[in-house]
């Protein structure tokens, strides 16, 4: 500048182009900050458990898909001779974790036979192979799947959040019993078999203020409150003052240090008075929690699992309280008692892993006599389809309008990231006895206000009659939706001889 020096005048010119210059970036930036609506789903797939993003509904229900067992239960029989005389009351073998692993394209089952640790494999995860490792001697020989008692964790799981390859598998040991202080160690391992423990064990002392833990089921990392958990039976195996066995929860940011556990499920006046709660599994699927609650019914001493849900992890709905996986009938392997592991989802299918037994107590195993059996069987839902809104039981010759001929849902406000409305639905007519006609579905997109936008009615929307996993929406020929991402928006559904399970954008 060779020496110019502005003068106060410009110089407040200046400042006062710079404060608007900042004014207009702040502005900008707090009105991309404020949402359209109070609900930003994003591309988050939206599940229909609950009503968080419903309005309202008319002519349908909501109804709870049970798991179907897969033909040729049980998977997973013991007809090995270290399996079938594992315990003197009978055949036993009990399923206590599968994980697939994606670079081998492998199932992998890490299960019991008496006090024996066993490995299968499996392809499909349907069919299973015991192959011989030769690592441990039964008999007088080596040719079989048994495990050394080292290269077994009882709660382990596949971390797939971990940083280092070495901790890829996390496990932890018990030590005491119901009697006696409990305590975890904690291992880490690369492969799930060798295991190094880590040098400040024990990582959880449940003594004397927590009390000790009932069945307990890790579980890893929690994408979703970004803690590693653990659910356990938190009521002391039902010494607790309620005098019922109930669910808790502990949280750690490292499995090195816990929060002291939250009991978070207690039966309630809808269950039978004498119903406790077990275990629960759980894994976080989408946005949500879905868990596996071992119901035990001290009388009949028989445990199924119901299927419950949660958005925070804490507070849990349990607005289905048939079993999600039935009991066999009477002489199935699965006639008494249904225990699940965690599910696993896998291309389009989530398997549900359990071990079956026709007896639990000794008056049920009396009953069954020489046929007494435990073994590993396997249910399995298409993807999503834990919960779907039904259509109700009309015909396109219905009289009345359009509202009066079809089942409706109606989502709250919400905005959206993507560019197409994928559906998952099916047709449903072997649910509907007496309907007639096909299978029908449409969408409407409306404003906060009720109005339909102009192009997006039921009559531009063009039917989809099929159902399927993964079915895009399209209003007279054109899917394009990217116009209105950001903006609030509702949708309602029209449908008819269908279930609706859920929608999201893309």
């Amino acid at each position: 500048m060779n020496g110019y020096v502005p003068t106060v005048g410009e110089l407040t010119v200046v400042k006062l182009k710079l404060i608007s210059i900042i004014g207009l970036v702040y502005l900008c930036a707090v009105s991309e900050a404020v949402p359209a609506g109070l609900i930003n789903i994003g591309s988050r797939k939206q599940l229909f458990i609950d009503d968080y993003l419903i309005e309202s509904t008319s002519n349908t229900r909501r109804f709870m898909n049970h798991a179907e067992k897969v033909e040729g239960n049980p998977v997973l029989r013991p007809d090995k001779p270290w399996e079938v005389n594992s315990t003197p009351e009978g055949p036993d073998v009990r399923v206590e974790a599968v994980i697939f692993e994606e670079q081998e394209q492998l199932f992998r089952m890490w299960y019991t036979a008496g006090r024996l640790i066993c490995l299968a494999t499996s392809k499909d995860g349907v069919h299973w192979e015991k192959p011989v490792l030769g690592l441990v001697e039964y008999e007088g020989s080596k040719e079989n799947n048994i495990l050394p008692p080292e290269q077994f964790k009882p709660y382990f799981f596949k971390d797939l959040h971990e940083k280092d390859p070495a901790k890829r598998y996390k496990g932890l040991d018990r030590l005491g019993s119901m009697s006696t202080t409990m305590q975890f160690d904690l291992y880490y391992s690369p492969d799930g078999f060798q295991w190094t423990p880590y040098p400040g064990n024990p990582v959880i002392d449940t003594s004397p203020r927590i009390g000790r833990w009932g069945p307990t089921v890790f579980m890893g990392w929690d994408p979703i409150r970004e803690v590693y958990a653990v659910h356990m039976e938190n009521s002391l195996h039902r010494w607790s003052p309620a005098g019922k066995r109930l669910i808790g929860r502990a949280e750690s940011p490292d499995m090195i240090h816990w929060s002291e556990p939250e009991t978070i499920i207690v039966p309630d006046d809808q269950d039978p008075p004498d119903m406790d709660f077990y275990c629960m599994p759980t894994i976080a699927y989408e946005d949500l929690y879905v868990g596996l609650l071992w119901t035990f019914s001290t009388i009949r001493t028989a445990i199924v699992p119901q299927i419950v849900f949660s958005r925070d992890g804490i507070r849990y709905n349990r607005n289905f309280r048939d079993p999600f996986i039935r009991r066999g009938a009477k002489g199935m392997f699965d006639a008494s008692v249904v225990y699940p592991v965690a599910p696993i989802v896998h291309g389009d299918r989530i398997l549900f892993y359990y071990t079956g037994g026709n007896y639990r107590a000794s008056a049920t195993r009396k009953a069954v006599g020489d046929k007494a059996l435990f073994a590993v069987g396997l249910a399995e839902i298409p993807l999503d389809r834990f919960v779907s809104f039904d259509g109700a039981r009309f015909s396109s010759a219905a009289s009345g309008g359009v509202a009066n001929r079809y089942s409706q849902v109606v989502t709250r406000s919400f905005t959206f990231s993507g560019s197409q409305l994928h559906l998952n639905f099916q047709a449903t007519l072997d649910r509907q006895p007496g309907a007639t006609g096909p299978c029908e579905m449409r969408v409407e997109i409306l404003e906060p206000t009720h109005h339909v936008m102009s192009g997006f009615s039921f009559d531009d929307c063009d039917n989809l009659t099929q159902g399927g996993l993964d079915e895009v929406v399209s209003w007279k020929g054109q899917s394009d939706l990217s116009k209105l991402a950001g903006k609030s928006i509702k949708l309602r559904f029209y449908f008819k001889n269908s279930s609706l399970y859920a929608f999201q954008f893309k």
